[in-house]
């Protein structure tokens, strides 16, 4: 008797809870707010105007190199399908800096920006 009391009286409240779940789409996203494009920024994610994705940079970046203006930072390079662009993020760079291709490398279309290819690595001034 107390076997079936207890069965019952667990299956009770198992119910109760599943009923009281939210839905997937009431339930708060983890990692915190999106941005404007629907990107996490706590989760690392940036929105690519190249990729027309969030990404998250340091994860499928094509150039890594260290930051000139603060050796503790690093400067991320994200390269077009075709590698007529390359889009840079930097600490010190707005959002959505994108440089076209040149002989030697890449720049921007106000020519502040370039980042070139050494012979073994890359190298950026701004």
């Amino acid at each position: 008797m107390i076997k079936k009391t207890l069965a019952l009286a667990t299956s009770a409240m198992i119910l109760t809870a599943c009923s009281n779940a939210q839905s997937q789409a009431e339930m708060p996203t983890v990692g915190g707010q999106t941005d404007a494009h629907g990107c996490l920024p706590n989760a690392g994610q940036s929105y690519s105007y190249v990729r027309k994705a969030c990404v998250q940079v340091f994860d499928v970046a094509d150039i890594k190199l260290d930051d000139p203006a603060n050796k503790t930072q690093a400067v991320y390079g994200i390269l077009s399908e075709d590698k007529q662009q390359v889009e840079v993020f930097a600490s010190d760079l707005p959002e959505n800096t994108i440089l076209d291709v040149v002989k030697s490398g890449y720049v921007s279309k106000d020519g502040k920006v370039r980042l070139m290819k050494t012979k073994t690595s890359w190298e950026i001034r701004k």
